[in-house]
Formats: C-alpha cells, sequence, structure tokens
C-alpha cells in the first residue's frame, strides 16, 4: 500500500460508506466515485466528507488500488483500464480477510445465506464460542476489521466474488447454486463459475451435493435432498464435524433463526386467515421454496414481481397458475408475467398499496395472503427489507 497516493472507493452505497470510515481511521488518502451522484451535488454538505470527483477527474496512475463495492457495474471503463493497467481492484471481503486474524467462515449461495449465518452465530454463542454474522447480512465488514473473534461467519454475495479472488479462510461454504442475477453475471455459466471462487482457498471446502456436477472443487459435501431447511440444516451439520466441534441435532435445531422477511408468518385473524411476508425471495427458487412449503389444505393469495434479474419465469408462473387463488403482480416484471399467467385470477397492479388492497378484498376463511416476489424490489424499494415492511404496514393498518 503506497500511503501518498489514494485508494479510488467506487460507490457510494453502505459498503461504499465502510471503505470511507476505514480509510479514515487508517489516515489513508481516498477519493469516491459513483455514477449516481452527478457532479452539481458534489458541493452539497451531505457529500463534502466523501472526497466524491466526477470520471474526468481521475487519474488512474495516481490510484493506490480501487476499494470496489459489490453493487458497481464491473462492466464500467474504469474498471476495464484499471485491468488493463493492472492496478490493484478490492473488495470490502478481501480487505477484511487480509488484515483481520481471527478464523472466518464464508458462506454464499444463491439461497439460505443469511439463515445459515445466523444459524452458526446463534449455536456458536451457545456453545460459548465468541462468534458474529457480518457481511452481506447487513453489517459491513470493515466495521469489525479491528475487531477479534473465535470465528466471524461471512455472508459473501456473487457481487463480491466477480471483484476479486479472496485471500485463505477457514471454511467456505456453497449451499446452492440456482440462476440468479443474470443481468448482471451474462449467463448461468458465468454465475456458476463466480460463486465457486469461494471455494478455492479455503482450508475447508464444503459444498451442496444436489449440485456437484457444478462445483470445481471441494472437500466435502452435504446431502441435498428434502427442503431448504433440511439442507441447511445437512450444512450446518457438515461446518460442525469438519471443525470437529461437538454437536446435536437437537441443540442445532433449538437454535434455528426466524429471521424478517423470509416466510416471516406476522399476522394472523380469525378463520384460519394468516400473512406472510417472504420478500427476501428475489428469485424464482427462494420463491417457489417457500410457496411449496404452505400446506395444500391452505388457500393463497399471492403478490408478486419486481425486477426480473433476466430470470425464466415460465415454471413460476405455471406453479402459481395452478395453486394460488388469485396473483396481484406489479413492476418491472408484469408484461412477461402478464403474458403467461392466467388472466382468469390474476392482474396487473400499479403498486404494493392496490395489490393489498386487491387481496384483501378476496381473502376468505382458511386462506394466506403472501408477499412472494421472485425478483428484486429495486425496481421500486431501496431493499427487499423496505418492501417487505411495506407490506406489513399495509396489512397491520388495514380494517379487516
Amino acid at each position: 500500500m503506497d500511503s501518498s497516493k489514494p485508494v479510488l472507493i467506487l460507490g457510494l452505497g453502505i459498503t461504499g460508506k465502510s471503505f470511507i470510515n476505514f480509510f479514515n481511521k487508517l489516515k489513508k488518502p481516498f477519493i469516491t466515485f459513483d455514477t449516481r451522484v452527478k457532479d452539481q451535488s458534489f458541493h452539497l454538505e451531505e457529500y463534502q466528507k466523501f472526497n466524491m470527483v466526477s470520471e474526468d477527474e481521475i487519474n488512474l496512475n495516481n490510484i493506490d488500488f480501487i476499494a470496489c463495492s459489490p453493487g458497481f457495474d464491473l462492466t464500467h471503463k474504469l474498471i476495464k483500464t484499471a485491468i488493463e493497467k493492472k492496478i490493484d481492484i478490492k473488495s470490502d471481503i478481501q480487505i477484511f480477510l487480509e488484515k483481520n486474524k481471527s478464523k472466518a467462515i464464508l458462506i454464499t449461495g444463491t439461497n439460505g445465506k443469511s439463515t445459515v449465518c445466523s444459524w452458526l452465530e446463534l449455536i456458536f454463542l451457545k456453545k460459548n464460542i465468541d462468534s458474529l454474522a457480518i457481511g452481506n447480512i447487513g453489517k459491513p465488514v470493515l466495521d469489525f476489521i479491528e475487531t477479534e473473534k473465535d470465528f466471524f461467519i461471512l455472508e459473501v454475495s456473487s457481487f463480491h466474488l466477480d471483484i476479486s479472488e479472496l485471500p485463505e479462510s477457514e471454511v467456505a461454504v456453497l449451499l446452492n447454486i440456482t440462476p440468479d442475477h443474470l443481468d448482471r453475471h451474462k449467463d448461468f455459466e458465468s454465475y456458476v463459475k463466480v460463486k465457486n471462487k469461494i471455494l478455492k482457498k479455503s482450508k475447508i471446502s464444503i459444498a451442496n451435493e444436489k449440485f456437484k456436477e457444478l462445483i470445481t472443487k471441494s472437500d466435502h459435501f452435504f446431502e441435498g435432498d428434502g427442503s431448504s431447511k433440511n439442507q441447511n440444516l445437512n450444512a450446518v451439520k457438515k461446518i460442525f464435524s469438519s471443525l470437529k466441534i461437538d454437536y446435536s441435532e437437537k441443540e442445532i435445531l433449538s437454535c434455528y433463526p426466524q429471521l424478517p422477511h423470509r416466510m416471516e408468518e406476522f399476522h394472523i385473524i380469525e378463520n384460519g386467515i394468516s400473512f406472510i411476508d417472504d420478500s427476501k425471495a428475489t428469485n424464482i427458487s427462494s420463491s417457489l421454496e417457500g410457496l411449496k412449503n404452505i400446506e395444500l389444505s391452505k388457500k393463497i393469495i399471492v403478490i408478486c414481481g419486481g425486477e426480473t434479474k433476466n430470470q425464466n419465469f415460465e415454471k413460476f408462473c405455471h406453479y402459481l397458475n395452478n395453486r394460488a387463488e388469485y396473483i396481484y403482480f406489479l413492476g418491472e416484471s408484469s408484461e412477461f408475467l402478464k403474458q403467461h399467467l392466467d388472466a382468469s385470477k390474476s392482474k396487473q397492479v400499479k403498486n404494493l398499496e392496490v395489490a393489498v388492497s386487491y387481496a384483501l378484498s378476496k381473502i376468505k376463511k382458511d386462506t394466506i395472503l403472501i408477499l412472494s416476489p421472485g425478483c428484486s424490489s429495486l425496481d421500486m424499494f431501496s431493499s427487499f427489507s423496505e418492501r417487505g415492511n411495506k407490506f406489513k404496514e399495509l396489512v397491520l393498518n388495514a380494517e379487516l
């Protein structure tokens, strides 16, 4: 690290701001570029502390390295030029693993990452093993770079893995691979290749046997049969056995976390009517998994749609056409959903407020109203949690 040259931070989201806090503590100079912040805004008080620069002001010959946020577009010409000039491009995960000497368990997968990270944290703490789940779960890793733990459990997204190779970790786990983020990774093959990067340099690598044909390298496989919860349980057990930590299945199950916006049954009223927030189902496989876990004796009304991420919705629509009583869809995905959903039971709506209003007018005895988007929230909301909270607010404030 050249202390005289600044770091170029790309992206001013949660990760970008954690980069800024980190480099400020080190008294390391930095500049920040974000395609969403226009030059005329740089003088505003809210941006002055971030050392914002325009693209034209960036001289890559005078940059120490690039600290890249996971959401930054890797096809941007700044990235291409930096690669040509052999300038290091680092993620926050990479910097954390280079600097923090605690043992790290890395968790990735299309679905289940947050659940498994939280689950591991709770079991470790129950066993008096000092641990913390950080990363894509909502706690920026650099906020904990000076903290020591027995284990850090890092949720790692494909966007992180796409930025750079990762240093050695104690354990790396690939929970599953199904199509997602194809707007970012071009095609499924590219997505699979990126996900496999997590297993390369770990002392112990663990993957799901169900996806064995997609895995390039793994020391251990866990059984991939059954529901997602059962597969996640098998992953947790394999992690413990690989680390030679004693456990009982009963002990593990007692720590199972119910995370917000993940098949969260948040409201139950008379006549067997209930409401489920599954806003975290930001892809088709996650939505279908949740929907299929609902008892068949229950009728369902589904609110779905959002940013498509170039997914194929045919299986999703086929399932909804056969299973749902009513379907209300919204967002960027609406045109495709309109073509494939049964018109006699589905309706396009302009926003979540209208969807909930229509759904509540149709709800009857023994019915579940579920928000199961199958899509990202970013076409209409800042995050899946904002979308889920809005859904809950609309339901809880309605006159039922």
